[in-house]
């Protein structure tokens, strides 16, 4: 009889466990967990038929395309951001006669309107010579870096270490940068005959390091080595524009005035820093008299303030292929605004035009 009564137990407990499993098991292998959702994020910057900083462009405005695949522009957003600059000043012995419109075109980045506490940018100083020197660590005290300044940025009789210097600039900002807006401003007379690391180098770690870098060229003559590429055909530079062209965002005016501009013809320069700087995103302008260079800096630094952010999911082709896990593609992008005919002369031309991604 008590061996009945345990075979009975037995098969009880037995049902039970399989009472359990089942429904367990079944559940599980309809459960799909979404580790997560990837979002793309481009900030772009706009400029009108004037050359000045664009506003009030809306989500429908952007044409958007990943390897040739229209995208479905989730937001566009436009607000006054806090930024993190680096600030590389071409100290080496070409630069002797120029030293004082690099250190006005160094003040214009600050901003001059004292954003509330949480909008306050910081910014980071480094002279470029035979080495690379940091002058100025992250700072948001304004007040103290222009004080400061004209006893920082001081001719040396050093030769140029450009590329160090784009390295080094861009290393700090990924590293120390409080700020999630970050952008490289370089103000140079151009070439490169000093650094160690080599032109491919120095485009591999841009294209990976996703910090906007942009460069100011001084003056209309340059001193450059054999690596830069000397531009031709320079187009007559556009006219200013009017003195009712202040631009306005919602809530977050652009502090801008009628000698904020970039004509094309300050969108010109060697060819290789141009390439570097494009592959970031960024651009290399060509300041024609040394008087330009205070006000395209300026112009670029409220650029980047008020850069437009298009976020989408990307969308890929239905018959794309299969990419193997861990394996790494690089995405190109294309962006206009639409229709053309709506945005006669506008121009979009700093933007990422591709990345990395994880399939």
């Amino acid at each position: 009889m008590a061996a009945i009564r345990g075979l009975l137990l037995f098969l009880a407990l037995s049902l039970l466990v399989c009472t359990v499993r089942g429904p367990l098991a079944q559940a599980q292998s309809n459960v799909r967990i979404v580790t997560s959702v990837e979002l793309v994020q481009i900030p772009v910057t706009v400029f009108d038929d004037k050359g000045s900083v664009a506003t009030n462009l809306k989500k429908s405005d952007f044409l958007v395309l990943e390897d040739g695949v229209e995208q479905q522009v989730l937001s566009c957003e436009r607000e006054r951001q806090p930024v993190s600059f680096v600030v590389l000043a071409d100290l080496s012995s070409s630069m002797t006669e120029k030293i004082p419109f690099v250190q006005e075109a160094t003040l214009s980045v600050l901003d001059p309107d004292e954003p509330p506490v949480q909008l306050r940018d910081e910014f980071s100083v480094f002279g470029v010579e035979t080495r690379v020197t940091r002058l100025a660590p992250f700072t948001g005290d304004q007040e103290d870096l222009e004080r400061r300044l004209p006893s920082l940025l001081v001719p040396t009789n050093g030769s140029t270490a450009l590329f160090d210097g784009i390295y080094v600039g861009v290393s700090a900002l990924k590293h120390e940068a409080v700020n999630k807006r970050r952008a490289v401003i370089i103000i140079s007379d151009g070439g490169d005959n000093h650094s160690r690391y080599s032109l491919r180098d120095i485009k591999g770690f841009l294209q990976e390091a996703d910090v906007p870098v942009f460069a100011v060229m001084a003056g209309p003559s340059f001193e450059l080595s054999d690596l830069f590429a000397a531009p031709q055909n320079k187009p007559k530079p556009s006219p200013l524009p009017g003195t009712n062209s202040k631009q306005q965002v919602p809530n977050f005016p652009v502090p801008s005035s009628p000698k904020d501009y970039i004509g094309p013809a300050e969108r010109r320069g060697p060819h290789n820093l141009k390439t570097l700087t494009e592959a970031t995103g960024g651009s290399v302008f060509t300041a024609r008299e040394l008087d330009d260079l205070p006000r395209i800096v300026r112009t670029i630094s409220l650029a980047v303030r008020y850069q437009y952010v298009l976020t989408y999911k990307p969308v890929t082709k239905p018959n794309a292929g299969v990419i193997t896990e861990g394996e790494a593609k690089w995405h190109k992008i294309h962006i206009e605004l639409r229709p053309k005919g709506k945005f006669p002369g506008f121009g979009l031309p700093y933007y990422k035009r591709g990345y990395n991604r994880i399939d």
